[in-house]
């Protein structure tokens, strides 16, 4: 009998150990299922790649005038930004060249409140209205945050090349990004994209100043695919295409799909056009705010 009510023992443990642990790996794969940090690391590396070639775009149509729109928010009267040195090397053959955008070895504030140092380097073919221009910019020991104990550091390329005018007669670019980022715990995440951007509004204004940069507006559609900062693979296609507006420092509208591997598709809100960090995301029914960074 004493023998009996051992085994009966033995069996009740087991099973609530093995009930124990069915109920922890249904815990950690809800936190997975749920998990948001896929498609913030996707955000994040969007509107830091989107942010490069509004640096380059400038510096090219600037030249050694500097950044009007990155300069400290106190040097109102001054083209030149006291966060970035330009230097241009003319091509002698054509209309291009090379510029190097240097931020510095020290973190300078911006006037998006961002702080950036490090070099952008620039080549181009020509000006980014030019039909058949090719513009890349590649980075040297680019960092850039919003306080400087929590800089990403931004590596890799991106090329945009001028595709001309579409059938609404707006500029249209094909844009390619093969790019990584380290936060600042060193985890890495890596971003893959390939994107078809058309300028919908601001392009007209030509000038130097804040304003003249202030109100371009793009649409964004396309793909990407990476990894994240904890080294988990996804996919991403936009499926409402995504405003930008330079004068923002968020993206303001569009959506798109997430999948990282082996958990179920997930969408991802930036709103209907605010000019904020409010975002939502939507998996398996369930919609979770979330904050830009």
């Amino acid at each position: 009998m004493k023998k009996r009510q051992f085994t009966l023992i033995s069996v009740s443990i087991l099973f609530s150990a093995f009930a124990i642990l069915y109920s922890c790996k249904k815990e950690e794969d809800d936190v997975k299922e749920f998990d948001t940090q896929s498609s913030q690391d996707n955000s994040l590396a969007e509107a830091t790649f989107n942010d490069i070639m509004e640096i380059s775009k400038q510096a090219i149509q600037n030249q050694s005038s500097g950044l009007s729109s990155y300069r400290l928010k106190d040097q109102v009267n001054s083209l030149l930004s006291n966060c970035a040195t330009v230097s241009v090397t003319p091509d002698s053959t054509g209309p291009g060249g090379n510029i190097v955008v240097d931020f510095g070895t020290t973190p300078c504030r911006c006037s998006d409140y961002r702080l950036r140092k490090g070099i952008i380097n620039v080549n181009y073919t020509g000006t980014y209205h030019d039909s058949s221009t090719v513009i890349t910019a590649t980075l040297s020991n680019y960092f850039v945050g919003l306080d400087s104990t929590n800089m990403f550091q931004v590596m890799g390329t991106k090329t945009v090349t001028n595709k001309g005018h579409n059938s609404a007669g707006n500029l249209w670019y094909t844009i390619d990004v093969n790019g990584q980022i380290r936060n600042s715990g060193g985890a890495m995440m890596t971003w893959n994209s390939q994107r078809q951007r058309e300028w919908i509004a601001g392009d007209t204004t030509t000038g130097l100043t804040l304003q003249d940069y202030s109100d371009d507006i793009y649409s964004i559609t396309g793909s990407a695919d990476g990894s994240t900062f904890e080294g988990v693979s996804y996919t991403a296609n936009i499926t409402q295409a995504l405003i930008v507006q330079v004068g923002c420092r968020w993206i303001q509208a569009g959506t798109f799909d997430l999948t990282p591997v082996g958990l179920a598709t997930r969408s991802f809100d930036y709103g209907s056009g605010a000019c904020d960090d409010d975002a939502t995301l939507t998996v398996n029914g369930a919609t979770i705010p979330i904050k830009l960074r």
